[in-house]
């Protein structure tokens, strides 16, 4: 299939091949699309938001882990147990779900300063 784009041809040292490819890995772009906006003076894309998406991932599943912690804890009490085991699970749940909403709110938190950033 016929391309309207143009092939640019340029010899790079092994220093400035990896610079290129760190920027690149960096940004989460081609080279080539990185070479693109630099020419062009387009925006690139900023470090910071990688690294908060990356945040927010890592915050929702341990999330999800607390969640799965809880639902456990709920099946131990479905168990015949002493009353004093009962308080301690009882305390455990509160304390897992004081978590999970901290987490939450965390990530509502990152999510706007990214929303503000963009902006």
């Amino acid at each position: 299939m016929a391309t309207t784009r143009n092939l640019v041809k340029t010899y790079l040292d092994d220093t400035e091949l990896a610079h290129l490819d760190r920027l690149a890995g960096q940004m989460r772009l081609s080279r080539s699309e990185l070479l693109r906006r630099l020419l062009m003076n387009s925006k690139l894309p900023d470090q910071r938001t990688f690294e908060a998406s990356q945040a927010i991932l890592d915050l929702l599943r341990v999330n999800a882990d607390q969640a799965r912690l809880g639902n456990l804890f709920k099946l131990a009490l479905d168990e015949p147990l002493s009353a004093d085991l009962l308080v301690k699970f009882d305390q455990l749940i509160l304390d897992i779900t004081d978590t999970q909403n901290a987490l939450k709110s965390l990530v509502r938190e990152i999510d706007s300063s990214l929303h503000r950033k963009a902006s």
